[in-house]
């Protein structure tokens, strides 16, 4: 997983994009996010060297159709379903009080500004809001260009970016953990 995000979220963001084929569709449709086809991550970089990766495995989302043409993304994480691929304690830490405090704050979400289908195309930022710990901030995701005729049915549309997490209350660790955390996402898309 990349640390482009710089590091979210969540949002976390990510992803609510439309193939060109989709247009045919009605205008209140919309096609969704295939929550067991995508995949939310996140990264950590220590203090000491290395870095420690995990994945989410509860994703959620939806994508809005607007009057206007545009889209809007909503995505939500349960930080609870986090496994991370690193040491014991590090997966405690995480979820504890100090840092993401799974049981007090179990959704991380994202919702995106309202953005142009092309986006997913052409690649670009998406900007909007993470709600982590209850605390929201705005943020910025990176869009990667799409490599296939129809974004989220034939490839994933991969997004991603990074927070700080001291923004969002978690400023324990200092000494062993970076203050970014990096969100990566890997967005695949369904027909309702």
């Amino acid at each position: 997983m990349k640390s482009s995000l710089a590091g979210a979220v969540l949002a976390l963001a990510t992803s609510g994009w439309l193939p060109s084929q989709a247009w045919a569709i009605g205008p209140g449709d919309a096609p969704e996010i295939d929550d067991a086809a995508s995949r939310a991550g996140i990264v950590v970089d220590l203090r000491i060297g290395g870095r420690v990766e995990g994945d989410f495995k509860t994703l959620e989302g939806r994508i809005e159709r607007l009057d206007d043409g545009r889209l809007q993304v909503w995505v939500r994480l349960d930080a609870r379903s986090l496994v991370l691929n690193g040491p014991a304690w590090m997966g405690r830490s995480m979820r504890s009080s100090k840092f993401l405090d799974v049981e007090a704050h179990p959704w991380i979400q994202f919702r995106s500004e309202p953005f142009d289908p092309d986006l997913v195309r052409e690649g670009g930022v998406m900007a909007g809001s993470l709600t982590l710990r209850e605390q929201v901030r705005p943020v910025r995701f990176q869009v990667q260009a799409s490599g296939c005729e129809s974004p989220g049915y034939d490839c994933e549309i991969p997004v991603s970016g990074e927070v700080s997490r001291r923004e969002f209350g978690m400023e324990a660790y200092r000494v062993w953990l970076h203050d970014r955390v990096g969100f990566d996402f890997h967005v695949r898309l369904r027909q309702p």
